[in-house]
């Protein structure tokens, strides 16, 4: 919406009449407001200098495309049916670009104060900025403006744009007529055109009066529905600068984009070489934002600001240290935390070599109430205390009657079972094969486990329970019939059996380190 500028030279000259325009002393919203004169209007609205309900002065700008309303007394409607729908739904964007400026909490963005509907149309108050408009101070060069003034405007505007851009707006329609600079020089971003480039989807006919500016707009401003993005703000931008600096805006980038589609020379002229005064980064920096092509041009407002911002680029910098000092402390952190597991083998389950004593860590006391886990710290200290005469009162199974390791044989793989016992009965009977396949392949299964298996004392002995009874129930059962078979299976099972508890006595005398396995006697 066109039409917002408000300066000191507006409130001391009469503006030519509008007909269009309520007349002074109006009311609007139940006489909240109080209409004091017109002040501009543009093609989608009107703009008047008013007083609220606490004698402050605004400026209420007031919804009126002109192309399709007019004005019956106070009330505006469609100029015809054709255009009751395109009307109505200009005034929902004017209401949602209102809703969406008042998001915007920034020094160099207009204020809105309040947004509401009367008359069949829609109404938002703004702040009174008191200045010239920049197109203004082009035209008379007062205030005179020095490179270093124009630089420092440039960062401020660049910040309202960043601020705008990052609430995912787009302001589309920045040029000199739409920059308020105020009476301590600080400029501030008026009119946000964001409704007009909303309303060009809508219908061709609202295409039709879409609003852009030769010379500011970019070529993506010229179709309808086509994509813009941040950039094409900054082209704007950049373009107001060229006339800020320059004299006059650059050429009209469609004719730019003709030149170049039919393998001319760029009619627009570079800054950059042509003006002394100014920083060359500065220049560049407006160069490369007016590129016709999008993605050649600056992307960011922030991209802008650091191009010609020496202290810009310094805070990023310090900012970039910052950072990259908190990711080496993370980093450091973590290595720390590493090599502390390390130094605890007992808290990640992993073996350190053994050292000369024999002992690998140290004792651990469970909680109460807690079993105690099986841990390779058990198996160490087994080696030093042993109880054998528990041991001797239990049969061990025959899968374990062989785990007799020493503090090296802990930290590598368990190796293969030995075969079975040199004095195991060889028969060769049905019962004698069935009993030796069996018992082969309980060992297999134990031998693929990736930690040997270490079965408590207790456990030991009811495993003998079974195998006892098995066996006496089937000698009563062979005794009075099958002499010949009794001989030839039963009694080999109960010499193995009486075998088998004797031979953890036998390996603790021979060996010097044996497995504990777990519990106290």
């Amino acid at each position: 919406m066109s039409g917002e500028t408000v300066s000191v030279t507006d409130l001391k000259q009469a503006p030519e009449p509008n007909v269009d325009a309520l007349a002074p002393g109006s009311r609007l919203l139940s006489g909240q407001y109080e209409i004091l004169r017109y002040l501009s209007s543009g093609g989608f609205g009107i703009t008047y200098l008013a007083r609220d309900s606490l004698n402050r002065t605004v400026v209420i700008k007031e919804c009126f495309p002109e192309a399709f309303c007019a004005r019956v007394n106070k009330t505006v409607c469609a100029r015809t049916r054709h255009y009751i729908d395109d009307f109505q739904s200009i005034v929902k964007l004017f209401i949602r670009e209102a809703h969406a400026l008042s998001r915007l909490k920034h020094p160099s963005v207009v204020g809105v104060h309040q947004v509401f509907e009367d008359n069949e149309t829609a109404y938002m108050a703004l702040d009174l900025v008191e200045g010239k408009d920049l197109l203004e101070i082009i035209e008379t060069g007062h205030p005179a403006m020095s490179p270093d003034m124009v630089q420092g405007l440039t960062l401020k505007l660049l910040d309202a744009i960043g601020h705008v851009h990052s609430q995912d707006l787009l302001h589309r329609d920045i040029s000199p007529d739409n920059i308020l600079v105020d009476t301590t020089g600080h400029p501030v971003l008026i009119d946000f055109g964001a409704a007009r480039e909303e309303a060009s989807r809508k219908s061709r006919v609202l295409s039709s009066v879409l609003v852009v500016k030769d010379g500011y707009s970019p070529q993506e401003f010229y179709v309808a529905g086509s994509p813009q993005h941040p950039c094409s703000d900054l082209y704007a931008m950049a373009a107001t600068l060229v006339h800020l600096i320059s004299g006059a805006p650059p050429p009209n980038s469609q004719a730019r984009l003709a030149a170049l589609a039919g393998n001319q020379q760029d009619l627009y002229t570079p800054l950059s070489g042509r003006f002394p005064d100014y920083d060359t980064a500065f220049l560049e920096a407006i160069d490369k934002a007016l590129n016709i092509v999008p993605s050649e041009r600056l992307q960011s407002a922030e991209d802008w600001a650091l191009m010609i911002d020496h202290t810009k680029r310094i805070e990023r910098a310090r900012a970039q240290a910052q950072n990259d000092r908190s990711i080496d402390q993370t980093v450091m952190n973590l290595v720390k935390s590493a090599n502390a597991e390390q130094e605890d083998p007992c808290e990640t389950g992993t073996v350190p070599p053994a050292r000369p004593d024999g002992a690998v860590c140290a004792d651990k006391t469970p909680t109460a109430g807690a079993a105690a886990p099986f841990d390779t710290c058990d198996l160490a200290q087994g080696s030093q205390s042993g109880d054998a005469e528990t041991s001797a009162q239990g049969m061990a199974s025959p899968e374990v009657e062989n785990l007799s390791v020493t503090a090296e044989d802990i930290a590598r793989p368990h190796p293969e079972p030995d075969a079975a016992p040199q004095d195991r009965p060889k028969a060769d009977t049905p019962y004698v094969r069935v009993t030796s396949r069996a018992l082969e392949a309980a060992k297999s299964r134990e031998a693929t486990r990736s930690a040997p298996a270490v079965p408590s004392k207790r456990m030991n002995r009811f495993a003998t329970v079974p195998i006892v009874f098995c066996a006496y129930l089937f000698y009563g059962y062979t005794v009075l019939q099958y002499d010949a078979v009794q001989a030839a299976t039963v009694q080999p099972l109960l010499a193995w059996g009486q075998e088998l508890g004797q031979r953890p006595v036998e390996a603790q005398e021979q060996q010097g380190v044996t497995i504990r396995h777990g519990e106290e006697g």
